[in-house]
């Protein structure tokens, strides 16, 4: 694939509330809004996207299309909206979430350039969610590079748990977390 690690940084308030330091120190690849219940939502899209094109990071927000295309920023699609193309608004997602065969299927369908294979590992962001492992996610990843998607890991993910997975880097373009990217926001503080 290539030897770029390419890295997402999904938000969250409570976990990582010093966003912007993040995106400052830690220069992810991409910072993707989730923190769907972020009381101005739509401010802080905003805000998001004005710190990540003065560092040249590229800015997604999540489950909310007519926001997206308003931003003119790239639309995350959340795994449940792949299935229901009118909560996509007509948008084409430049990533989804994707938890199995039926949902990378769905989101080739959808015109996606990217998935976010998950749960990789066990994750806090969903405890009681079943992981992949290793095999399966490498399975699901050539699955995806089959249909010229670009695989990228998610759930319990660290440049660590990236060299488990795939030390070559030879089928996953990179990695997406929340908490690796927690030690930035904590040394800022």
């Amino acid at each position: 694939m290539t030897s770029f690690l390419q890295r997402y940084f999904l938000s969250d308030a409570v976990r990582c509330p010093d966003w912007p330091t993040i995106i400052a120190k830690a220069r992810p690849t991409a910072c993707i809004l989730r923190d769907y219940d972020a009381p101005d939502r739509p401010g802080l899209a905003e805000a998001m996207r004005d710190v990540c094109r003065r560092f040249g990071v590229s800015f997604a927000v999540a489950g909310d299309a007519k926001l997206a295309a308003r931003l003119k920023v790239g639309f995350h699609c959340p795994s449940y909206q792949l299935a229901r193309p009118a909560l996509r608004c007509g948008a084409v997602p430049d990533s989804a979430a994707v938890h199995n065969r039926r949902e990378l299927l769905l989101a080739h369908r959808a015109g996606c350039r990217r998935v976010l294979l998950s749960p990789i590992f066990a994750t806090a962001s969903h405890p009681t969610a079943m992981p992949l492992g290793v095999i399966r996610a490498q399975s699901l990843a050539r699955q995806a590079l089959a249909l010229q998607l670009t695989p990228i890991a998610l759930g319990g993910m660290s440049a660590a748990t990236m060299a488990r997975l795939d030390p070559s880097c030879a089928v996953f373009a990179g990695f997406a977390a929340i908490s690796a990217f927690a030690a930035t926001d904590r040394a800022a503080g």
